[in-house]
């Protein structure tokens, strides 16, 4: 049987014990796709057959609409930091409506941007947004503006949004992610490899680059994170060209440390981008930085110097500024009490069992944990980032939609596994008891590497 056959039918089995358990999900995908472009809300909602719709969440665990329950380990794409209907952000939501949802220039407002500004290094003044998507736009807007240079340097493999300019080299080509997006849209952005300053050098030399945009947790190629050194030399590198550094917090933010990625390494960059966790679930984001550098967005400002224009008519909605209060306030709380480490041992504990779950069926798997996130990949090495972005997708995405069937919900070609601070030993060891089920029940071995020093045997 060749690799491709033995796909195929390895993907009819999972399909089918997916069709049978949600059956709800299927008919409500069937409706929506008559509404909503591809049944969805987003690209990533999407997977084959159809989706998982849910209808309840609470804690670690999420319920769909045929009343299965999951531990829920997407997390509606790391948003959930402290879990489902965490009751101190319901209790900041519920107090809201007596206010009114959206009040110029609400007081909130400030009392989030001066928690930030206590919590996050480089967070000299903040300015409120609606995403993360947003917040990358204006940040690299403010940079431009400041530097009065036009190009933005990112690396292979990294995601920073929705933005034109943004949608391509997220893997370890040029490719672009989709139609629609034109060569000028991304004419003024320069991609180089991670972990090779030689090439940012270069990238650099031609003195028109504006910023040097980072992710530290590098999540969307797989969590392969530099050091403190690292990030410190891509500062230096940056600053010496009369670049600026933007840590893109998205992910990283208040996730890996109550102060960011800035804290976990020591490095402050001049500005930073966040969402996602910020808000705790609901719709917010943020850049800040450098006071001089924020001054370009200040309409009042009295000195000379450029200004760019940003805003937004629900970039302070009081629900998800209430939210994000009560949401930093919870982190500094887990800080102080420990949270963060147990979040850490957590994920430790829940990529070395998934790679035993593998070994022990003679499928080689190694793992990256970061904070409370977790990475699969299906090899017995070597585990690097160069031979990891290069592995087929096709089997870990199966996996991943096999896991549904035995109660784990994780997103079905994203490989990825979030943690919340609602996550106990229990969850996981009933994550890692699942996987367990899924390779007993279905065969992988034919589309995966063995296990190293040993060899698949049909």
């Amino acid at each position: 049987m060749t690799q491709d056959t033995a796909l195929l039918e390895l993907s009819a089995d999972v399909q089918a014990a997916y069709l049978a358990l949600t059956p709800a999900s299927a008919a409500w995908h069937e409706r929506a796709s008559r509404v909503l472009a591809g049944g969805v809300s987003g690209t990533v909602r999407y997977w084959k057959p159809y989706p998982l719709s849910m209808m309840a969440g609470d804690g670690a665990w999420v319920t769909d609409l045929d009343g299965r329950r999951y531990v829920d380990h997407f997390l509606c794409g790391a948003c959930l930091l402290p879990g489902h209907r965490n009751p101190a952000l319901m209790e900041a939501i519920a107090a809201t409506p007596q206010h009114g949802s959206l009040l110029l220039n609400d007081v909130l407002s400030c009392d989030l941007a001066e928690r930030v500004q206590a919590m996050v290094p480089c967070a000299e003044r903040v300015r409120l947004l609606n995403s993360g998507t947003e917040a990358v736009m204006s940040a690299l807007r403010f940079a431009r503006a400041f530097t009065g240079r036009p190009v933005v340097i990112k690396f292979y493999g990294t995601y920073h949004g929705q933005g034109d300019d943004m949608l391509f080299g997220l893997d370890a080509r040029d490719r672009r992610l989709g139609a629609g997006i034109t060569d000028a849209a991304v004419s003024q952005t320069r991609l180089v490899p991670f972990g090779h300053p030689e090439a940012l050098g270069v990238a650099l030399a031609a003195g028109d680059v504006a910023a040097v945009l980072l992710d530290p947790s590098m999540h969307h190629c797989g969590l392969w994170a530099g050091t403190a050194d690292d990030y410190a030399a891509i500062r230096d590198a940056a600053h010496a060209a009369g670049a600026l550094l933007i840590f893109d917090e998205v992910i990283s933010g208040f996730r890996l440390d109550a102060g960011g990625a800035q804290t976990r390494w020591g490095v402050v960059p001049d500005l930073a981008v966040f969402a996602k966790a910020f808000g705790g679930g609901e719709k917010i984001g943020a850049v800040a930085g450098q006071a001089d550098i924020m001054a370009v967005a200040d309409p009042a400002r009295t000195t000379p110097g450029p200004f760019a224009f940003q805003s937004g008519t629900g970039n302070d909605v009081r629900n998800s500024v209430a939210a994000a209060i009560a949401a930093l306030d919870f982190y500094k709380a887990q800080e102080a009490s420990g949270g963060y480490k147990r979040l850490q041992s957590l994920a430790e504990r829940l990529g070395n069992g998934l790679s035993q779950a593998f070994a022990e069926h003679g499928i080689g798997c190694q793992y990256n944990a970061l904070g409370p996130m977790v990475r699969l990949f299906l090899t017995a090495g070597p585990k690097t980032l160069d031979h990891c972005l290069a592995l087929d997708p096709r089997a870990l995405n199966l996996f991943h939609l096999a896991l549904i069937t035995e109660g784990v919900l994780t997103l079905p070609g994203s490989n990825d596994f979030f943690l919340s601070f609602a996550h106990r030993e229990d969850e996981i060891d009933h994550v890692i008891a699942a996987a367990g089920r899924v390779l007993n029940r279905f065969d992988f071995r034919a589309i995966t590497e063995p296990a190293e020093g040993g060899h698949h045997v049909h």
